[in-house]
Parts: C-alpha cells; sequence; structure tokens
C-alpha cells in the first residue's frame, strides 16, 4: 500500500522540513508547479533560489529537495505544467505554430530532455547538458509527467487530442522531432530508456479524448502510464467517494472497461482527487466542500474505493491548502493548513499517517464486502495481508445507502476471518494522534463483533499462520506491531508454558524505561503496549526467561 498512497505537493510553497510531515502519510508525491520555475529564460536553468511569482517565496534548491525524498523513501512523479513568459503566451506549451507540428513544442521538448538528463538513471554527455553545473544521471526520477489536463475545456485556444498527440509522441520519446546542436535533448525515453512516461492527467474520465490521441499515434502507445483526475462533485456541492451518483465506481466503470479492451497492459493512476475544508461565515464554500472529520474519511475511503476499481496508484490534491480560508476550488484541500496558519497539521493528516502506519507494508488481498447491505446501512470490507508476521488486516467503514454525504451512520458487522485468532484489535483513526486508539477483542469467538462507522477502522487478526506460530511449540513467541510506529507498538508474547518471564523495553544505551512484566506467568497469549509519551528514538524490547532470552529492535518515530 505503501507504493500505491500518494500526494500532490508543491516544492515553491514551503521548505523540505515539511517533507517529514508527508513522509508519515505516503510514500509518493506527484511534485508540479511551472516550468519558468526550471528555466527563467531560454537555456538559462535555475535550480536554487528562485523567486516564484506571485507568491514571493524563495524556491528551495530543488536538487536538494529531490534528495531528501530519496532519504526519505519518498517516491516522485515530476510533473511541469504551463510555460514561461519567454516561449510565448498560449496555454498550449508550443513556442511557435499552431501546435499541429510536434516541431511547434521543440523548446518544451528540449526542456524535458534536459530535466531527464539531470534526474534520470542515465549519465549524459555534458557537452549536450544545458545546465550550469553539468549535473545528470543523478538518478532521483523514474516518472515524469509530460503536463497537465490537455483537455480542458476552460482556456482558448483548445489543445485538442490531435494536437497533443503530437506533443504526447515527441515528449515520449522524440518521436517526430531532430536534434541539432541547439536542441541536442528531445523527449524522455530517448534520454533514459528506463524513465516511465506518464501520459498528462485528463480531467475527464470520457475516453473520448484518449481514444482520438491513440488514433492520430498511428499505432503508437505515446505513454507508459494513462492518468486521470477526479472530484465527486456535481460542480455545486461535494459528495462521497461511494455516491451512487457521482462517485468514483459510477466515473470509471466504464473507463476501465475501455482501458481493458484497448489498452489492457497499461496502467491507470489517479493523480487528483480531493474535499476542500473551508466554510465561510456566510455558509458559502467550494464545491468539493466538505468538513473536517468528513474530508478525513473520503480521503482515506477514496484510496479504498480506487484501488478496489484497479487504479495502480491515487495521488491526494494536496499536501498543503494552498489558502486556508478561501472558498475558491481547491484553496483549503490540504493534509496542512496553509503558510498563514504555520502549515498546522489538519485532521486528515493525523487520519490518513495512521492509515499509512498500518497498511503501508500490507498487501491488498481482496474486496470481503463492497455496499454490502445492512439494515439503511452498507457495510465496506477489504482485506490486506501482512508479509511480516502473517497478520490479516481489515479496512472496514459504513455509510447509508444512497446518501450524498456522511450524516453519522453507523452499524454492527460479524467479521469471520475463518479461523479462531490468537489476537485481534482494532485501530480507529483519532485527531492529534498519529497512531489512533487501539480496541483489543477477546478471541474466544471465531467471530468478531464490530461496531462500524463513516470512519474506516483497521482490524489486524494473527493471520493462520501466525496462529499456527503461536501455538506452545517450547518457545516464547514475540510479535511486535507496527514497527516502526509514529507513537506506540501492540506487543504479543505467547507463553508455551508456565514459567518466570520479565519484559522490559530499554534505551538504545541500555537504560531502563520500562517493565511490562515480571513475574511468575502462565501459558499463554499476552498484550502490552509501549511507545506512548516515549521520545522519538530506538528502543530494546527484551524478553528473559528461565530458558531463553529474545531482544528485538523498537524504532518509535514520533
Amino acid at each position: 500500500m505503501a507504493d500505491y498512497m500518494g500526494v500532490n505537493s508543491n516544492v515553491a510553497a514551503y521548505d523540505n522540513n515539511y517533507l517529514s510531515d508527508l513522509s508519515k502519510c505516503v510514500k509518493w508525491i506527484r511534485e508540479y508547479h511551472n516550468w519558468a520555475q526550471y528555466e527563467a529564460a531560454n537555456n538559462y536553468y535555475k535550480w536554487d533560489n528562485i523567486t516564484t511569482q506571485p507568491q514571493g517565496y524563495t524556491w528551495p534548491e530543488h536538487t536538494d529537495y529531490m534528495k531528501a525524498c530519496h532519504l526519505l523513501g519518498l517516491n516522485v512523479l515530476i510533473d511541469v505544467l504551463d510555460k514561461p513568459a519567454w516561449a510565448g503566451t498560449s496555454p498550449i506549451p508550443i513556442n511557435t505554430g499552431t501546435g499541429a507540428n510536434a516541431s511547434d513544442y521543440l523548446e518544451r521538448l528540449e526542456f524535458i530532455g534536459q530535466l531527464v538528463a539531470r534526474y534520470g538513471s542515465k549519465k549524459i554527455a555534458t557537452s549536450l547538458l544545458e545546465t550550469a553545473d553539468k549535473a545528470t544521471g543523478l538518478n532521483l526520477i523514474k516518472y515524469y509527467e509530460d503536463d497537465n489536463e490537455p483537455d480542458y475545456t476552460w482556456k482558448t485556444p483548445l489543445w485538442t487530442a490531435a494536437n497533443y498527440a503530437k506533443y504526447c509522441n515527441a515528449a515520449h520519446d522524440g518521436f517526430g522531432v531532430q536534434t541539432d546542436a541547439d536542441h541536442p535533448l528531445l523527449g524522455i525515453k530517448s534520454v533514459d530508456p528506463d524513465a516511465k512516461h506518464v501520459m498528462a492527467g485528463l480531467s475527464s474520465h470520457d475516453t473520448t479524448y484518449v481514444n482520438t490521441v491513440l488514433t492520430s499515434s498511428g499505432g503508437r502507445v505515446p505513454f507508459d502510464v494513462l492518468n486521470v483526475h477526479n472530484y465527486c462533485t456535481d460542480m455545486t456541492n461535494a459528495y462521497s467517494p461511494e455516491n451512487e451518483k457521482y462517485g468514483y465506481e459510477v466515473a470509471y466503470r466504464n473507463f476501465f472497461k475501455w482501458r481493458n479492451r484497448v489498452l489492457p497492459n497499461i496502467p491507470i493512476w489517479m493523480t487528483e482527487f480531493g474535499w476542500d475544508t473551508y466554510l465561510a461565515a456566510n455558509n458559502q464554500h467550494s464545491y468539493t466542500y466538505a468538513p473536517a472529520l468528513q474530508q478525513a474519511n473520503y480521503i482515506m475511503r477514496s484510496y479504498l474505493v480506487l484501488l478496489k476499481l484497479g487504479f495502480e496508484k491515487s495521488f491526494l490534491f494536496m499536501d498543503t491548502d494552498v489558502d486556508s480560508k478561501n472558498i475558491l476550488q481547491y484553496s483549503a484541500s490540504g493534509l496542512l493548513a496553509d503558510k498563514t496558519s504555520k502549515y498546522t497539521r489538519k485532521m486528515s493528516f493525523y487520519y490518513l499517517a495512521t492509515m499509512q502506519n498500518v497498511l503501508g507494508k500490507a498487501e491488498f488481498s481482496k474486496v470481503i464486502a463492497f455496499k454490502e447491505p445492512a439494515g439503511t446501512s452498507e457495510v465496506y470490507c477489504f482485506e490486506f495481508n501482512n508479509p511480516v508476521n502473517a497478520d490479516k488486516i481489515y479496512a472496514l467503514w459504513t455509510r447509508k445507502s444512497n446518501s450524498k454525504t456522511d450524516d453519522g451512520t453507523k452499524t454492527t458487522y460479524h467479521l469471520n476471518p475463518g479461523y479462531k485468532a490468537a489476537y485481534a484489535y482494532s485501530i480507529i483513526p483519532a485527531d492529534q494522534d498519529l497512531d489512533g486508539d487501539t480496541i483489543k477483542y477477546n478471541t474466544t469467538n471465531q467471530t468478531l463483533d464490530l461496531n462500524l462507522t463513516e470512519t474506516p477502522q483497521f482490524v489486524v487478526i494473527a493471520g493462520e499462520n501466525t496462529h499456527s506460530m503461536l501455538q506452545p511449540s517450547g518457545k516464547m513467541q514475540l510479535n511486535i506491531y507496527p514497527n516502526p510506529a509514529n507513537s506506540e507498538v501492540q506487543i504479543s508474547l505467547s507463553i508455551p508454558i508456565k514459567q518466570k518471564v520479565n519484559l522490559s523495553a530499554y534505551s538504545i544505551e541500555g537504560k531502563l524505561v520500562k517493565t511490562l512484566a515480571d513475574g511468575l506467568i502462565e501459558e499463554g497469549m499476552y498484550h502490552y503496549s509501549f511507545g506512548k509519551g516515549m521520545l522519538p528514538g530506538t528502543y530494546l524490547v527484551n524478553v528473559n526467561s528461565s530458558t531463553e532470552k529474545t531482544v528485538r529492535k523498537v524504532i518509535l518515530l514520533n
């Protein structure tokens, strides 16, 4: 799941310090900004100390930003949109002509080539580089998106699908254009064959535009990834991600059928979805407005619904608010508030961090329930496998059938994993808490009775393999989950026979910080928590008995 969940980011909005916050929520960033922020004048590339307009922020050193992403385990899809004034005033990235010929986009194609030469995996001859520092082959970026929403209908002139096809093919690998002394590098894959070209995100789920792109490409498929955007709205009000009229399933059911028939080997990414949280004093709001709790719920549920539909990756729009007190659409759709509000963490930040903490290392298995009737409500249940310890993790929530937005609906659901588990507990996201609240269950019965709300909860159950390992075998079994953790870990200890046991936690320097158990303990399974109120860092969890000793390293991130 860590390889699936992403967020949009704009490096011009803040410095590198905020990356550590984002890395708690996602492991993918769609990092985008204006072409002019890279190439301030023709063939004049600036990678640091750029002042963006009209915000007036100083742009951090971009290569350092990319390196910081790499160190934090953040993968980057880099997307450059719009164009600098020196290349003309048309919204289409042409520098000459109408856009009907690939050569009309030559300056943009040259820029893309220089970008890939810098961040791609291949070292390029310095004689072909136009950047002042001649940096190349930094191997920091693999995925490049060629533009943004080419099918827009709100700007003129329109970028027709036939014309975009000319550009898309040339951006893909330099098809239709020739390099020369002034334009030594053109296209993405011609510079780095290992790079992946993500088609510019489409604003519509209608397949007409992309169909025409393919038709105009004469049999070529000029991209490696299909890319779409979707906001659950009727352009007046926002709706839940499962909504029967404006939800994702309705929008993309036919799109996936088309993909499966026409481009079965091409993945689809959702690179924009989201909701604004600002409500003005006069009750005015954007057409994607949702109160803070609903925004948090909708974001988590969106990742899951989009996963069920078949999206390979999904990216929230966006990381920080552009303007936390503006009713303009997409101004208040962040996980963090805006600069004026000192980038305060919103409720959705904590909810998503909890989801990442629980599901990040898990692998999607199957959908157990989707719109399953439960009185006037419906139930959703997704199953995941934890490859580390074979635990099963279930993401569950409820929703009132045919509702436009959340209304506080609750229901009871009986979850039966198919075996009697050694342990089971729920993690429920909570505001101001990176790990959520934990509810432990009595596993005497095979079926768990769960109280579901519109906030997804994550139920962790000992997997069948784990269960068999935890049966008395003459040895103690120690399991710690999650690890690393944002603030607290759950410890399960299986005692095969009655014996004296000491379970304690130590600092990395060997200082005792907490004793969890000490004394004669009966055979059975025991559960403990560790980390709440502790400083971030590395700790050692020690189990000592008359027959054996076990030491595990625990990392607390926050």
